[in-house]
């Protein structure tokens, strides 16, 4: 087998820890002001105000925001705070794995030509093919059960 399928495999397989796209910017997401339409007013003290202003800057949310989401998990019983940063994680991962599905369907397309056309894939081509599409769509499984626990 070509060493260019095994240095594909191998920079198909990001680290889950890694994110896909590093460098992507996050994208805001457009505000439904239908969603909220409840307003609470909150006293703090400047060392609360400061402490909970720079937890919504790490996040890359308003303030608003961040208070919603963190009251939220401590009223389910939950103590990680969702926001854009995870979402926009979960985002990236999916991208990343839509490109690999495409990139082994191309190259399992490749091998039906051959084959079709009369010709023989060479050996082991198919059978690394299907096994980088069995592993791809086993991150795409795992994506989908860490944003529904992320969910519930």
């Amino acid at each position: 087998m070509g060493g260019e399928a095994d240095d594909r495999a191998s920079h198909e397989q990001s680290s889950p820890s890694q994110p896909a796209f590093p460098d992507r910017k996050p994208r805001r997401r457009t505000r439904n002001p239908s969603q909220r339409t409840h307003k609470t007013t909150t006293r703090l003290s400047d060392t609360e105000k400061t402490e909970i202003t720079a937890a919504a800057k790490q996040r890359a949310v308003t303030v608003a925001r961040f208070l919603a989401a963190a009251s939220l998990a401590v009223a389910r019983g939950s103590t990680t705070v969702h926001t854009n940063e995870q979402l926009d994680a979960a985002i990236d991962e999916l991208a990343a794995l839509r490109t690999a599905v495409s990139r082994v369907g191309n190259n399992i397309n490749q091998i039906a030509f051959v084959y079709n056309a009369g010709g023989q894939p060479r050996p082991g081509e198919l059978d690394h093919a299907l096994t980088t599409l069995i592993r791809v769509l086993a991150r795409v499984d795992e994506a989908a059960d860490t944003l529904v626990r992320k969910r519930l």
